[in-house]
């Protein structure tokens, strides 16, 4: 008799658990930094960067697996919900135009399909996980003029500061510590990267939450501290 294993990964674990190591780094950087011209600066910025990445990859993988999980027969970390509600989630997540949404859109969708309201968009978390995607697509797609900054008529079009980003994370956190003068990227500092870190998981636990499910990282939420004195710093 040939006996088989298969063992399943959930990355979205290690993502979350990445951002906030990431910026528990930030942390302890920009806390002590004062030169912008030093390869300390280069790391923060990299650490935070980093950080923003890891959040919304954390959503986006988060989002596969919990569909993933609706095929299996035993429906994985989805068996409280009824088997109705598993069987309408695996059918959206073998659909191609789901498989191809976007990551706040694939939410909606399996929440709509347990028959549940997707989270309300005029409001935090939805706004905050929104932002943060966007400034990630921003920087990973980054065009010439994002980091633009002068006077008016001397900043060519597209730059950060002619959107509505710079609203939309008005009062959410601080700018970086050591920034000074005229900077362009004075928001990529540790404040920026805590901010992803708590919507992007303030986003997933009110996912689990409106399901009804336990989050697939409640095990590891004491490694999620964004402080400079948290665990793992």
């Amino acid at each position: 008799m040939i006996v088989g294993i298969g063992l399943q990964t959930y990355y979205s674990i290690q993502h979350v658990q990445a951002a906030a190591y990431l910026t528990r780094r930030a942390a302890k950087i920009e806390a002590d930094l004062t030169d912008e011209t030093s390869p300390e600066a280069v790391a923060l910025k990299a650490y935070v960067s980093s950080a923003l990445f890891s959040s919304v990859a954390f959503l986006e993988a988060l989002a596969n697996e919990i569909y993933a999980d609706a095929i299996r027969p035993e429906g994985g970390h989805l068996s409280e919900l009824e088997e109705r509600d598993r069987a309408m989630i695996a059918g959206l997540g073998e659909a191609e135009p789901v498989q191809k949404a976007s990551i706040l859109s694939k939410y909606d969708l399996l929440l709509r399909a347990a028959g549940k309201s997707p989270l309300p968009t005029d409001r935090d978390p939805h706004q905050a996980t929104a932002t943060i995607i966007r400034l990630r697509n921003e920087i990973v797609h980054y065009k010439a003029s994002f980091f633009d900054v002068g006077t008016e008529g001397m900043v060519r079009p597209g730059s950060f500061y002619q959107g509505k980003l710079p609203q939309q994370i008005k009062g959410k956190f601080e700018p970086r510590k050591s920034a000074r003068g005229i900077s362009g990227d004075a928001w990529l500092g540790y404040g920026l990267a805590q901010w992803s870190v708590t919507s992007a998981i303030a986003y997933a636990d009110a996912v689990f939450s409106t399901l009804g499910v336990n989050p697939y990282y409640d095990h590891v939420r004491s490694r999620l501290g964004t402080t400079e004195n948290s665990s793992d710093a």
